[in-house]
């Protein structure tokens, strides 16, 4: 029997099921784990439970106004059945779509035209209900085109008064898209049809959730006449990208504070999630934080193959994994972006993005869209249920398991500061899970006394409270590693008085080289930097641990040599490029950013031996880079998740991962108490070689591993 015949013929998960799937998946666990909320083929415990609720599929359904046929073949048994068969306990049904057409007999809003059946929301939610699933309710509010084209009054304005829309398309990649008109949700009369709508819902039907979508302003849109109040209010008025993200965010506060309080006053037991960028900042009560108390959880879009890609979801993850909420990752089992029929990612592909996120101690949610006709695509549940199959089975392995971050990294987005900084946030996560170090990300509200060693990435910029934690932790010789612009406050000034350094102005001549100590490297010739630097001068007792050797000259149309950067001449006698001492080290390069753009492997490995110097070797060594490891605390046990999955640019557009990599040959290295590793992934134990590192089996993709009793 084939996989897919099997699962499309296994209509609930049993001990024997997870088994043969496993076997025929390749990873032949004998270690099985009945799924704690399926007995018998019934889904069991409290629905609304989040925690126990973390396999769920978000179901969109942007239909036109000019298709028809809208739901006529929808079979609620059918479709039902295909959700249990697919291991799911949760999903995301529609009430109104972005074209703003309602699926649900609405006075408020406006059925679609081609729809079928009189309440295509409501048999949803009937047969769901029977068989116990959790299930929020879908609705946007930013883009919906019936009430924009409807209401012109209602939408968002540019401050030359014209209207904001997401053109050139609401989705990069999309073939001849339309641009969706943003709604304002400032506007009060906007506002009272919103309540309206939800009120409809929450008074005709059980209510679970509420998934509200597309919170956020158009960057140019906040102009309206009820925006300049919000902007009033808050002595926002200057027309600053920094203004623009504060606007968007006291926006937002204000409409989930009136509307968390309206859905709890009739669903007390329901989730309320308000989806828009995950903007988090430096400082620790901005962005989405300053609504964390109007929503029950945290859910992170980021489908690989759109426009997030791989190493988006990573720094989020390890963020929003420390804010003490549950959350999940949201990615989609579309090749490409939302909306793509008929196109289907690898099943790796998605392993890999739904174990990932579990490792890190999150849920999972799958984004599908329902094809206008009301019938879901069999492979796709398929492939959901093997992939939520296997994670089904390790729901136990991680159960009451906590996070051992051995280095905090402080976020070094800071309003209106543009896109380098999610760019050097991005190149430090990739750089530390290469190196196998796991890290939380922090603001200036997170307790910085518990991490061996914090990291400054690049450009964060150090708020009053921030400087205070600093000081502290300088004045006590606490590791901390700082790059960059890092370290100065709003103003520009430097306000890092205990780390003795003399800023003076940027690299007027580059690419420069780095030509490292030999304690560092074995490399004695010069390696290129591409980016530019910035000139500083080291004080006190801060040693060179990097020279900074300078080009002949900074290229240009006149004056060039060969056919790049130019070459280097000879070594910067003031200020170097790696300065530290056996508590602190400055780098006066972007060294994050330019990972992340360069993926300059010499850079890493440098980073590296300057981070064993600071705090040793991390938890879990002797990996390869392609190789990601998560530690966790589950009571007195270290577990480890290792995954082998590598996306390849084999295509123009998009990364691809199209099959597991096995583990055979490699080893992992552990500190010396642990004398025995028991593989769950292949109910075997493990013994360490004569170098005292753990042989690893060969298995594709993920293997479970404890050190049993490790903190006892």
């Amino acid at each position: 029997m084939q996989r897919r015949d099997f699962i499309k013929n296994t209509s609930l998960i049993t001990t024997g099921s997870l088994a043969f799937a496993n076997q025929v998946l390749g990873n032949s666990p004998t270690k099985i784990i009945t799924p704690s909320d399926m007995v018998a083929g019934q889904i069991v415990g409290d629905r609304t439970d989040l925690a126990t609720r973390q396999r769920a599929v978000h179901l969109d359904y942007h239909t036109s106004p000019y298709i028809k046929g809208v739901a006529e073949d929808f079979d609620a048994e059918a479709f039902v059945k295909t959700l249990k068969a697919s291991n799911i306990n949760s999903i995301n049904i529609f009430a109104k779509c972005h074209h703003g057409m309602s699926y649900y007999p609405t006075k408020v809003g406006t059925v679609h035209p081609g729809m079928k059946r009189k309440d295509l929301m409501g048999e949803m939610l009937e047969i769901l209900h029977r068989e116990n699933f959790r299930v929020p309710i879908y609705t946007p509010i930013g883009w919906e085109e019936d009430v924009a084209t409807k209401h012109p009054e209602w939408r968002q304005m540019k401050k030359d008064g014209t209207f904001a829309t997401a053109s050139p398309g609401a989705d990069p990649g999309a073939v001849n898209q339309a641009p969706w008109k943003y709604n304002d949700f400032s506007n009060p009369e906007y506002q009272d049809y919103i309540e309206a709508h939800l009120l409809e819902i929450l008074n005709n039907y059980e209510v679970d959730g509420m998934w509200i979508d597309i919170l956020f302003f158009h960057g140019q849109g906040g102009w309206s006449d009820s925006a300049i109040k919000v902007r009033e209010k808050y002595g926002l008025l200057k027309d600053t990208p920094e203004n623009a993200e504060l606007f968007d965010v006291r926006v937002q506060e204000q409409f989930a504070e009136r509307f968390s309080k309206l859905i709890k006053g009739k669903a007390p037991k329901a989730s309320i999630f308000y989806n828009t960028p995950n903007n988090m900042y430096v400082m620790g009560n901005e962005g989405i934080l300053r609504r964390d108390f109007s929503q029950t959880h945290f859910e992170i879009e980021s489908l690989p193959s759109g426009a997030w890609g791989y190493y988006h979801f990573p720094r989020m993850a390890r963020r929003l994994a420390h804010k003490g909420k549950n959350w999940c990752g949201m990615t989609g089992k579309f090749q490409k972006m939302w909306g793509d029929f008929g196109g289907l990612k690898p099943q790796a592909a998605l392993e890999y993005e739904c174990f990932r996120s579990q490792a890190l101690g999150g849920g999972n949610s799958v984004g599908d869209q329902l094809h206008p006709r009301g019938v879901l695509d069999a492979e796709s549940y398929q492939m959901i249920g093997a992939v939520y199959g296997q994670v089904a089975q390790a729901e136990s392995f991680y159960q009451g398991s906590v996070a051992l971050p051995q280095i905090g990294v402080i976020c070094p987005n800071y309003p209106g500061f543009g896109d380098g900084t999610s760019k050097s946030e991005e190149g430090v996560v990739l750089m530390l899970e290469e190196l196998h170090y796991d890290c939380a990300m922090l603001d200036d509200n997170s307790d910085l006394t518990t991490f061996p060693l914090i990291i400054l990435p690049d450009s964060v910029v150090v708020t009053d409270k921030l400087k205070v934690k600093l000081s502290e932790r300088l004045a006590k010789g606490g590791k901390t590693l700082i790059s960059y612009r890092s370290g100065f406050d709003a103003s520009g000034n430097w306000a890092m008085k205990e780390l003795p350094l003399q800023h003076d102005g940027e690299v007027s001549a580059y690419p420069t080289y780095w030509k490292p100590s030999a304690q560092l490297s074995k490399t004695r010739s010069e390696r290129v930097f591409y980016s530019q630097g910035l000139n500083v001068k080291p004080m006190g007792n801060l040693k060179v641990l990097v020279d900074r050797v300078v080009p002949y000259f900074k290229r240009s149309d006149n004056k060039f040599c060969s056919h790049f950067q130019t070459p280097p001449e000879k070594v910067d006698s003031v200020y170097p490029s790696v300065v530290g001492n056996d508590n602190v080290v400055y780098f006066s390069d972007p060294i994050f950013r330019e990972y992340r753009q360069s993926g300059n492997v010499f850079i890493r490995d440098i980073t590296q031996k300057i981070i064993e110097n600071l705090i040793g070797k991390p938890l879990t060594g002797g990996l390869q880079p392609t190789i990601m490891s998560v530690p966790r605390k589950r009571n007195n046990d270290l577990i480890v998740t290792l995954l082998h999955y590598i996306p390849i640019r084999k295509s123009l557009d998009i990364d691809v991962i199209e099959q597991g990599q096995s583990f055979a040959g490699e080893t992992i290295v552990l500190p010396s108490k642990v004398k025995s590793l028991f593989c769950v992934s292949t109910n075997k134990t493990l013994l360490p070689n004569k170098d005292g590192a753990f042989e690893l089996p060969m298995v594709k993709g993920r293997l479970l591993l404890e050190a049993k009793g490790y903190f006892a």
